[in-house]
């Protein structure tokens, strides 16, 4: 064999080598359905193929972690802050990591109907993308239950801005849901989107305000069973707590100096006042990348 011939061999087993290693690549999403504006989790499982350790960092232009976002009518979505960056991350020959990541907080995703989403690993040692397969999901309005525009209080942040508080139910695989939007509605901008939990179809939530616009709500959750939450004006988790009926079915009430409570039924054991119902926008899931 000519020393030519020998060194086209080396190359093309090298080559050969490289396009056998792999990086695998998995995206999963918890349901194929969302209510515009709630947090879309994404979860991430990227696994190292290649036979050696590897180190994702990102190189030039290219970030090592993205999403390719795509509506129905093929527009492109694209990151909130325009791009974001990860710290370097080594995977072992062999070795899976996977990330959670809250797409309605990277991405500006805006708009109701179909959307194609898949995720993309870059690898600067290889000088290439390794892609998931798209997963197709829907976005969707809700149901209103009520809708509010009030004007946030003297001493609050934001004083003298409007706020638009809105309680809506979303059908999900198994049960309707109940959820809390605060937006302002002269910018646009979203403070919260709360997942408030199960809401049974026969029965209509109570809302009401109180003296500083915040929102107070009784939900019928089960057989006697209600759940109050409370939405603070800008967007804040102001708590949730459990009640059970006993002589008298629990109903909100609102006093002259428009304090709202709950009266009647049972309350149950004090939940922890720091833990929400779910996710909400601003919520950095682990692994998700920093703007």
């Amino acid at each position: 064999m000519s020393f030519r011939r020998f060194l086209f061999a080396l190359v093309f087993l090298f080559l050969a080598a490289e396009l056998r290693a792999q990086i695998e690549v998995e995206l999963s999403m918890k349901r194929r359905l969302y209510v515009l504006y709630e947090p879309i989790i994404a979860n991430v499982t990227v696994l190292n193929q290649t036979g050696r350790d590897i180190t994702l960092s990102d190189a030039d232009s290219n970030n090592w972690f993205s999403f390719q976002i795509v509506t129905d009518d093929n527009r492109v979505i694209p990151p909130v802050g325009g791009t974001y960056r990860l710290e370097p991350l080594t995977i072992r020959a062999g070795e899976s990591v996977k990330r959670t990541v809250n797409l309605t907080e990277l991405y500006s995703i805006r708009n109701f109907g179909l959307h194609r989403i898949r995720a993309s690993i870059y690898y600067d040692g290889m000088s290439r993308f390794f892609s998931s397969g798209y997963e197709n999901i829907e976005i969707t309005e809700g149901r209103t239950y009520w809708e509010k525009i009030v004007g946030v209080p003297e001493g609050l942040e934001g004083a003298g801005q409007l706020r638009k508080i809105t309680l809506l139910s979303f059908r999900q695989p198994k049960h309707n849901v109940l959820y809390a939007r605060v937006t302002d509605p002269d910018e646009g901008v979203v403070f919260c989107m709360f997942e408030l939990g199960r809401v049974l179809s026969f029965d209509i939530p109570q809302a009401l305000l109180d003296a500083d616009n915040n929102l107070h709500v009784l939900q019928l959750v089960g057989p006697k069973t209600f759940l109050y939450s409370s939405v603070g004006v800008n967007g804040e988790w102001r708590g949730h707590q459990t009640y059970t009926t006993t002589r008298y079915r629990p109903r909100l009430k609102q006093t002259a100096s428009g304090v709202v409570g709950v009266i009647g039924g049972q309350v149950e054991a004090a939940p922890d006042p720091d833990a929400t119902p779910g996710p909400k926008l601003s919520d950095r899931p682990e692994g998700l990348p920093e703007e």
